[in-house]
């Protein structure tokens, strides 16, 4: 990810004072880092967070996945207010940024993306803060291999949920999370259905070891 220094001078760049772009930094890579895939995917906290209406008396249900995250931002924007919630964007559009140009995407896809996620009100000048950033982060070929194998599962045409290790996944990404586990050695015992019900309930329930047992699987999911 972009260094505090780059987080820092482009967050000010915003018109923003600089204690309250250093504090939002530490808050938001304390610990688990995973606020900027979940803000970004669930609409309803990026909806009361950007407008101001998240806070710590918000009754916040889902689990202490939620909870850890609407925590994190309920505490932004009580201490420090709209500047706090465009200190936070800031920070995850860099961060979205870096993890694009990981990713091997270029510039021009990138700022694709970074429209069609609405971030690009909280990036003062793009070419600009790519440039920076570029010059930080490079492109991972495991993590441009991983994008593949994830867009090669997409095209499998799997479709229902899977419950593996106590959590419920869509189709893809429990493929994507079964092919990692099974080419770090592991056996995983893993259930699919339709849906989050029938998933839990294991219209299919088996152990999968290796390659061979996941395509079996996503052949036997086909049939249904």
């Amino acid at each position: 990810m972009p260094s505090w220094k780059i987080h820092e001078k482009w967050c000010k760049a915003l018109g923003i004072k600089e204690e309250i772009c250093k504090e939002v930094n530490r808050i938001i890579d304390f610990p688990p880092h995973d606020i900027v895939d979940k803000i970004l995917k669930w609409d309803w906290a990026r909806d009361l967070f950007e407008s101001g209406k998240l806070n710590t008396s918000f009754g916040i249900v889902g689990g202490d996945e939620y909870q850890k995250v609407a925590s994190k931002l309920a505490k932004i924007t009580n201490k420090f207010g709209e500047e706090g919630i465009k200190a936070t964007f800031s920070h995850i559009a860099l961060d979205r940024i870096a993890e694009l140009i990981e990713l091997g995407y270029n510039k021009g896809e990138i700022e694709k993306r970074l429209i069609a996620n609405d971030l690009m009100k909280y990036i003062p000048d793009y070419d600009k803060v790519f440039r920076e950033i570029s010059e930080e982060v490079k492109p991972s070929e495991q993590k441009i291999k991983r994008k593949k194998e994830f867009e090669e599962l997409a095209r499998s045409e799997i479709y229902g949920m899977f419950y593996i290790d106590g959590r419920l996944l869509p189709a893809v990404a429990g493929l994507n999370y079964l092919k990692s586990k099974v080419k770090k050695g592991n056996i995983v015992y893993v259930k699919w259905g339709i849906d989050a019900y029938d998933a839990r309930k294991g219209r299919i329930g088996k152990f999968i070891s290796n390659e061979k047992e996941l395509k079996e699987l996503i052949n036997e999911i086909k049939g249904i």
